[in-house]
C-alpha cells in the first residue's frame, strides 16, 4: 500500500511540474504562434463539432523551398477561428503580435460560422477530440487558450506516467536524468500549443520508458502495469500522426534487441495481461491504420523533376544541424532560435549520457545506443530523399522527436541498469541529476526568456524588455517567475527520487520498497566495478 501511495505522489507531483511548464508556454506565447497552430485550431474546432474529413481544396502554404499551393480541406467553424494560414508575425522575427490588432479581417468576437481551409484536415481526429472540446463551451480567444491548456494537461499526464515508471526502477537516477534531457524546451513548448506533434512525442516517451522497463528491469510485481502502459502508449502513438506505426516499431525493436538473452521478452509474452491488453487496444490500433491508409498526407507538392533522391538527401544532410536545433529549441513558426548556450548544454548532456552508456554497456546495449544515435541522422535523410518528389523539402527536426528522445532515455536506462549492483553510490545518482538538471534548467529558462523577448519586443529587442509592444495575459514577469520556480522544484524533486534505491521484493526493508543511500568506501567502487565486468563474462 505504501508503494502504491508513493507512486501516486510521484505521478501527481510530476504532472504538476510538467503542466506548470507547459502552461507557462501556453500563456507566454501569443495565439497562433505555435507551428501550424492556425490549421490545428480549425481542425480541433471542426472535429468536436462532428466534421472529420471536410471538403478538398487548395491553400497557399509556406514551404522550406518557398511559397507553394497545397491541397487542403475546408471545414465549417465559428467565425472566431477566422485567420490567415500564417499570422502577420510568422517568419517575421522583428514583428510582434501587435500587428494583429490592425487586421480588421479577423472577426474573432463575431458570431456565426464560416468556411476555413486547413492543411491538417487529413490528420487523425483522436488528438483533436481530446483537446478541442473546450471550444464548444467558450467562445473566441478564451476558448482557444483553454484548448491549449487541455493539450498541456494531456501531454503532462503522459510525461508524469513516464516519470512514475522510471521511479520504480531499482536505481532510477540516470534514467531520470535521461528523462529530463528528453524533455527539451521544444517538447514543453509543443505540449502547450495546439499541435499533435506534442502528443506524438509524449506518447513516444511513455512508450520508450515502458518498453525499456520491461526489457531491462524485469519485475513480476510491475509486469502488468508496464505492459498495460506500453500498449496504451502504443495505441495512442499510432493514432496521432502518420509515422506513429514506424516509431512504435522502432521502439519495440530497440527494446527487444537489448533484452535478448535475459528472458524478459518471454516473460512478457507469457503474461496473460499482454494478450488481453493487445486485444483491448486492437480496435484503436486498427482505426489508426485505417485512417492513415484512407486519409494519407494531402501535401502532394512536386518540386523536383527526375530523380529527387540524391539532391533531397544531400540538402537534408546539410541541414542536420538545424534539425537538431529544432529538436532542442526552435520556437514560434520554427523561426525563433534559442541562445547558443541552450544548444551547447543540451547536446553536451546528451552526449555525456550516450558516451557513458556505451562505456558501461554490454555489446547489445552499446549497439542499441549507437543505432538510435545513427538513426537521428539517417532517418530524416532517407525519409526526405524518398518523399521529396511528392511533398517537397518539408522535414523539420521536431518530426523526428518521437524517435530522437530515445537516445537520452536509452542511454540513461543503460547506465541505471549497469550500475544497479552498487558500482556507484546512490549519492552519485543524485549529484548527476542535480548537476545535469541545473544546467538544463538554466538553459530552459534562458530559452523561455528568448521566446518572450521575440514576441514582446522582437528578436533583436531590448535585452531588459523595455519598449514592449505586446504582453502575455497577466504579465511576463509572472510567467517568468513561475517558470523559474517550477524548474527549480523539478530539479529538487528529481534529485530526491534519484537518491532513493528500490530494494528487491522481500528484501530486508521492503516494507516501503525504498533503501536510503549509503556512502561506500573507495574499495567498494573497485569491487563492484570488477563484479559488473565479470558478469559480462
Amino acid at each position: 500500500m505504501r508503494r502504491i501511495m508513493r507512486r501516486g505522489r510521484v505521478f501527481l507531483l510530476s504532472f504538476a511540474i510538467f503542466f506548470g511548464l507547459s502552461a507557462c508556454w501556453s500563456f507566454a506565447s501569443p495565439m497562433f504562434s505555435g507551428p501550424d497552430e492556425t490549421a490545428h485550431l480549425v481542425k480541433a474546432a471542426a472535429t468536436v463539432r462532428g466534421e472529420f474529413t471536410g471538403r478538398e481544396g487548395f491553400v497557399e502554404q509556406q514551404m522550406l523551398q518557398g511559397p507553394s499551393e497545397q491541397p487542403a480541406r475546408s471545414f465549417r467553424v465559428p467565425a472566431a477561428y477566422a485567420a490567415d494560414v500564417f499570422p502577420c508575425f510568422a517568419f517575421q522575427v522583428l514583428v510582434t503580435p501587435v500587428c494583429e490588432k490592425d487586421r480588421a479581417e479577423h472577426p474573432r468576437s463575431s458570431t456565426g460560422s464560416l468556411t476555413m481551409y486547413t492543411t491538417a484536415g487529413h490528420y487523425n481526429p483522436v488528438y483533436y477530440l481530446l483537446v478541442g472540446w473546450p471550444s464548444l463551451m467558450f467562445k473566441g480567444v478564451p476558448g482557444m487558450y483553454l484548448v491549449r491548456l487541455m493539450s498541456a494537461i494531456v501531454n503532462s499526464l503522459l510525461l508524469a506516467g513516464a516519470v512514475a515508471l522510471a521511479a520504480a526502477w531499482r536505481r532510477p537516477g540516470f534514467l531520470l536524468a535521461g528523462l529530463l534531457t528528453a524533455a527539451t524546451p521544444m517538447v514543453l513548448f509543443l505540449d502547450g500549443m495546439v499541435n499533435p506533434n506534442g502528443l506524438e512525442v509524449t506518447s513516444a516517451m511513455l512508450a520508450w520508458v515502458a518498453a525499456l522497463s520491461l526489457a531491462m528491469q524485469p519485475d513480476p510485481e510491475l509486469l502488468r502495469r508496464r505492459v498495460i502502459t506500453l500498449v496504451f502508449a502504443g495505441a495512442l502513438l499510432v493514432n496521432v500522426r502518420p509515422l506513429g506505426y514506424e516509431w512504435l516499431a522502432a521502439i519495440l525493436t530497440v527494446a527487444a534487441f537489448v533484452a535478448a538473452g535475459r528472458g524478459a521478452l518471454g516473460e512478457v509474452l507469457r503474461c496473460g495481461t499482454t494478450w488481453r491488453a493487445l486485444a483491448a487496444a486492437a480496435p484503436s490500433m486498427a482505426f489508426g491504420l485505417w485512417w492513415t491508409l484512407g486519409n494519407g498526407d494531402d501535401a502532394m507538392v512536386p518540386f523536383v523533376r527526375g530523380n529527387a533522391l540524391i539532391p533531397a538527401a544531400h540538402a537534408t544532410l546539410n541541414a542536420i544541424q538545424w534539425d537538431i536545433q529544432c529538436m532542442i529549441a526552435e520556437f514560434g513558426w520554427v523561426d525563433t532560435p534559442a541562445p547558443v548556450i541552450t544548444y551547447d548544454l543540451w547536446i553536451g548532456v546528451t552526449m555525456l549520457l550516450a558516451f557513458t552508456a556505451v562505456a558501461l554497456a554490454t555489446w547489445r546495449q552499446a549497439v542499441g545506443v549507437l543505432a538510435v544515435g545513427l538513426g537521428v541522422v539517417v532517418i530524416p535523410v532517407v525519409a526526405q530523399g524518398v518523399e521529396a518528389r511528392h511533398i517537397g523539402l518539408v522535414w523539420q527536426g521536431r518530426y523526428l522527436l518521437a524517435f530522437a528522445v530515445g537516445l537520452p532515455l536509452l542511454a540513461g536506462a543503460v547506465i541505471s541498469d549497469r550500475v544497479d549492483e552498487a558500482a556507484f553510490a546512490c549519492w552519485v545518482d543524485r549529484r548527476v541529476v542535480v548537476t545535469a538538471g541545473t544546467a538544463l534548467a538554466v538553459a530552459d529558462l534562458i530559452s523561455f526568456l528568448r521566446g518572450l523577448r521575440r514576441y514582446m519586443a522582437g528578436l533583436d529587442g531590448h535585452l531588459l524588455f523595455r519598449h514592449l509592444t505586446w504582453q502575455p495575459p497577466g504579465d511576463w514577469v509572472v510567467w517568468t517567475v513561475l517558470y523559474a520556480v517550477v524548474l527549480a522544484v523539478s530539479v529538487g524533486c528529481f534529485a530526491r527520487l534519484a537518491g532513493e534505491r528500490r530494494t528487491s521484493p522481500g528484501a530486508g526493508r521492503a516494507s516501503s520498497g525504498i533503501a536510503r543511500p549509503r556512502t561506500p568506501s573507495p574499495a567498494a567502487f573497485v569491487t563492484a566495478w570488477r563484479r559488473m565486468r565479470a558478469a559480462d563474462g
